[in-house]
């Protein structure tokens, strides 16, 4: 009879995702009604463009 594998700490971290995940999908967090709040780097350089919209007169 072979020994009993042991659950290692990255193997239980895994399950506890999916459960954490399932969870969520049971309580429609990833039905598409939900967006994520995403802040704008400040780190990137954000050039001004060159030629500006002509105003309409």
């Amino acid at each position: 009879m072979p020994a009993k594998k042991r659950i290692t700490k990255k193997e239980l971290d895994a399950i506890e995702r999916s459960a954490k995940r399932e969870a969520q999908k049971a309580a429609g967090a990833l039905d598409g009604r939900y967006r994520p709040r995403v802040v704008k780097s400040k780190k990137g350089y954000a050039r001004k463009p060159k030629h500006p919209p002509a105003e309409e007169a």
